[in-house]
C-alpha cells in the first residue's frame, strides 16, 4: 500500500514538473526574444494609447508586456522569407487579432473598446504593395 502511494506521488510530483517546466519554457522562450529595440518599440507603443487609455503603472507594465510579446511574433513574421507579401499580411492580421483578445485580460471593457478603436491608427498593419490601390492616374486611352 506505502508503495502505491509512493508510486502515485511520484507520478503526479513528475506530471506537474513537467507541465510547469513547459509553461516556463514557453514564457521564458518570449521573454529571451524580447530584445532592447522590441522592449523601446512596446514603450513607445504603450506611451501611443496612455492618453487614450489612462492606464495605472502595474496595468501600463502588463500591457506593454503584451505587445511586447506580440511584437517579437511580428518581427518572426516580417522576417520570414519563405511567406509571400499576401500571406505576410494575412498572417500579421491573424495576429493583430489575437493581441485584441489577449489586451481584453489586460484592460477593462471601456478601455478595451477604446484600444479597439483606436488600434488600426497607432498599430496600422500594412497592405502588400499588390493590394494597395493604385496611386498613379491611368490614362485609358493607352491601354
Amino acid at each position: 500500500m506505502k508503495t502505491k502511494s509512493f508510486l502515485t506521488k511520484t507520478v503526479l510530483a513528475l506530471f506537474i514538473a513537467v507541465f510547469v517546466s513547459e509553461f516556463a519554457i514557453s514564457q521564458t522562450f518570449y521573454a529571451l526574444k524580447i530584445d532592447r529595440s522590441i522592449r523601446a518599440k512596446a514603450i513607445d507603443i504603450t506611451a501611443a494609447y496612455q492618453p487614450r487609455l489612462v492606464m495605472g503603472p502595474e496595468q501600463a507594465l502588463e500591457f506593454q508586456g503584451t505587445v511586447a510579446k506580440f511584437l517579437v511574433k511580428r518581427k518572426a513574421i516580417e522576417e520570414d522569407d519563405s511567406l509571400s507579401p499576401k500571406a505576410k499580411y494575412e498572417l500579421l492580421k491573424q495576429l493583430s487579432s489575437r493581441e485584441t483578445s489577449a489586451m481584453a485580460d489586460v484592460l477593462e471593457s471601456y478601455r478595451w473598446q477604446e484600444y479597439m478603436r483606436i488600434k488600426r491608427k497607432i498599430q496600422p498593419i500594412p497592405k502588400p504593395m499588390d493590394q494597395r490601390e493604385d496611386l498613379i492616374a491611368v490614362d485609358p486611352r493607352y491601354h
